[in-house]
């Protein structure tokens, strides 16, 4: 919440409304990385590499453990135990890209390089496909619990 009350809109601001890399879906270029770096500049990057690392560092492995005992709720026995298990993979993958993230923005949009641009672009790509097959997994579990009340009764 923090994030998108205050660190998001800041940096945005700063950026002239580029996105935060992070919060692309479809992901991003080298040259839209580097333009996105060039226009934070160095007020949006310490702010970045600041207040809004330490929360993305805190946001997923709390969200992760709300999905895990959600899926296990969800999903009864072993189904829940896996599911759950495998929805953990999205702390992992959003902790991998904050780190790729931080990486550019500690080195600036001269010096980042098309490797470490595509490096981060993966793992955001992947966080984001992750997070869709967690919702769809979320909905599909919703709906047979329902389905398991209405036949119950």
């Amino acid at each position: 919440m923090a994030m998108n009350l205050w660190t998001v809109p800041k940096i945005e601001a700063l950026s002239g409304g580029l996105r935060l890399l992070d919060m692309r879906f479809a992901g991003y270029s080298f040259a839209q990385a580097q333009d996105f770096l060039a226009a934070i500049g160095d007020q949006g990057a310490a702010l970045y590499l600041g207040a809004q690392f330490w929360l993305d560092m805190v946001f997923p492995p709390l969200l992760g453990a709300v999905l895990f005992f959600t899926y296990r709720w969800l999903f009864p026995g072993w189904p829940g135990l896996i599911i759950g298990a495998i929805s953990l993979s999205y702390v992992a993958v959003d902790l991998l890209e904050n780190l790729a993230i931080a990486a550019m923005l500690r080195v600036g949009a001269e010096n980042i390089t098309v490797e470490m641009a595509a490096t981060a672009n993966q793992w955001t790509i992947a966080k984001w496909s992750l997070a869709l097959v967690g919702l769809v997994t979320l909905v599909v579990g919703l709906l047979l619990l329902v389905l398991r009340r209405k036949s119950a009764t």
